[in-house]
């Protein structure tokens, strides 16, 4: 090789490291900032220091935040630095909103003079309000399944039991179709690995939550959507862990996820202690039992109601972080389960409130299960 290319190429490398180590440096405490909480305020200490591009008689520097809507800078945004540098300082943030966000120290006049970024994630402070509406629907439906034990007729779930096509058909739906359905809607629609997981583990879920008081009240089979419910809670146990070990690992790495064992037994406990009340009232109450009955569908409509109106109050925050890929991840979920179970429904050849029975035990899952087992896997804001 000539001579003078060796030289150039070793001037041009020599070039290419002053340039690297002449970038901005900026060391922040602490960093990252992890869970700050909504309305919480941080004192951030920043030095700036670089050892090859001595600074400027009052160079300016701003502090730039990526997501302005979940963390905001207090005071005086721009930094002066003088010829002498480095500078040692301190700054104010504020958590605003649940999110993810960074920041940066950018020169005023030189965008190329920039720092890394400083990681910041944002958590929400405890509600009490949220605590009420999670607490008071949990006891309304508890309460509701009373009702739906006075209307349970034990001689036609025990029919369905013995043959058991309705809660196959059921099954197979939900813990087929449901989970491969989240699984392709969660990879195209989404990059974050974390809204992947939720899209995923909602789909894979049980079905659950309203689905027997829609069935009531769009003249489904009762007593067939309380005995699909009460399988697929069952199955969780072992078809949750099945599609996390299986598909899970395509979505995430190095994150444990741990099946809510306790949430499902709480779910199976409290819905059997409560259908098991409403038949005591049928066995030994029959006046009360025929009122509850009776009282079964408005009761429905306005638990659905209180949970639709105070839980959009409880939880508005929800409504600012949403995008349309997450509106049409969760339409294509829930409503693509009902089309499946109809459809499969239709297939075998089941009657009309059977139909309806399995096509909304597919479409609704348990989405208490779902939050859980994420709450146990993710950190917040995630």
């Amino acid at each position: 090789m000539c001579p003078v290319v060796l030289l150039a190429l070793i001037l041009s490398v020599i070039l290419l490291l002053l340039e690297v180590t002449a970038a901005l440096s900026v060391t922040f405490r602490p960093s990252p900032v992890k869970q700050l909480k909504e309305d919480e305020i941080i004192t951030v200490s920043i030095e700036l220091n670089n050892s090859v591009h001595k600074f400027n008689s009052n160079d300016y520097y701003d502090l730039y935040v990526g997501d302005p809507s979940v963390v905001e800078v207090l005071g005086d945004k721009t930094l002066i630095v003088g010829s002498n540098g480095p500078l040692n300082g301190t700054f104010e943030l504020r958590g605003i909103c649940l999110g993810h966000s960074w920041l940066q120290v950018i020169n005023k006049y030189d965008a190329n003079d920039v720092s890394e970024r400083l990681a910041i994630s944002v958590i929400r402070k405890t509600s009490q309000l949220t605590k009420i509406f999670t607490i008071s629907v949990a006891v309304l439906i508890s309460m509701n399944y009373i009702n739906m034990g006075c209307a349970l007729d034990m001689t036609v779930v025990l029919q369905v039991l013995k043959r058991p096509i309705a809660p196959t058909i059921g099954f197979v739906c939900q813990y087929t179709f449901m989970p491969l359905i989240a699984f392709l809607a969660a990879k195209l629609l989404f990059t974050e690995s974390y809204l992947q997981l939720g899209l995923f583990v909602f789909g894979a879920s049980p079905g659950g939550g309203a689905s027997n008081m829609w069935t009531v009240l769009l003249g489904g089979n009762l007593n067939l959507s309380i005995t699909m419910t009460f399988i697929s809670t069952l199955s969780a146990l072992f078809m949750m862990p099945f599609w996390l070990s299986t598909l899970g690992p395509n979505i995430f790495e190095g994150t444990t996820t741990s099946v809510p064992v306790p949430n499902i037994f709480g779910s199976l406990a409290s819905m059997t202690i409560f259908l098991a009340i409403g038949l005591l009232f049928q066995r030994f109450i029959p006046k009360v039992a025929n009122i509850c009955r009776k009282i079964l569908a408005p009761v429905s409509i306005a638990m659905i109601i209180f949970i639709i109106i105070f839980g959009t109050y409880a939880n508005l925050y929800m409504f600012r972080m949403m995008s349309w890929r997450i509106l049409l991840a969760a339409s294509v979920n829930v409503w693509t389960g009902f089309l499946v179970g109809l459809i499969a429904a239709i297939l075998f050849r089941q009657s009309f409130a059977d139909q309806i029975a399995i096509a909304i035990e597919t479409g609704i899952q348990n989405t208490g299960v779902a939050i859980v087992l994420l709450g146990l896997s993710l950190q917040q804001p995630d």
